[in-house]
């Protein structure tokens, strides 16, 4: 049992395949999650998923697919993304599946505060009810059709951490 979970995780470890940033002081994030503001995401590469196989994947982390909140953030997945994955289109948390043309983020059902539309999108209608980031639209966001199989973007909170001397 031992040896299979250690062997998984081994596997799990080759295919994300990603590059790390450096976490600021007083706050961690997980080995192979990039460090940004409050937040670690994972660009999972090389486990090429459906969206809503992307959103349970990324549930059982302990996170969830990102949601891109301010132009900030927006930017550093962008940039991330441009130099390090520049032919992979990868999955965010974006859909109109629930209202055709109502978008919406998956994980609050709240509709965009931040939006970052590649020119002309979301331009598909009904059949394209998820958004990536792709290389075709320089990492705009972009609708697409949500049984494509692309990389994706895990994100959660970074934790505190303690550092110092335990007294006692």
């Amino acid at each position: 049992m031992v040896k299979t979970v250690l062997c998984g995780l081994l596997v799990l470890g080759l295919l994300l395949g990603t590059t790390l940033t450096q976490p600021a002081a007083g706050v961690s994030c997980p080995p192979n999650w990039a460090h940004h503001s409050q937040s670690c995401y994972l660009f999972v590469t090389g486990l090429k998923a459906e969206w809503m196989k992307a959103v349970s994947f990324c549930r059982g982390l302990n996170a969830q697919i990102v949601t891109i909140q301010t132009e900030n953030e927006n930017k550093f997945l962008r940039n991330y993304l441009t130099h390090s994955h520049t032919h992979e289109t990868f999955w965010i948390g974006g859909t109109d599946a629930f209202s055709e043309g109502h978008w919406v983020w998956v994980t609050t059902l709240e509709p965009f505060q931040y939006e970052d539309w590649a020119p002309q999108e979301p331009n598909q209608g009904a059949q394209c009810q998820c958004m990536t980031l792709a290389p075709r639209e320089a990492f705009h966001w972009n609708d697409d059709i949500c049984h494509n199989q692309y990389d994706f973007i895990c994100e959660k909170e970074a934790e505190l951490s303690m550092t110092g001397e335990v007294i006692g």
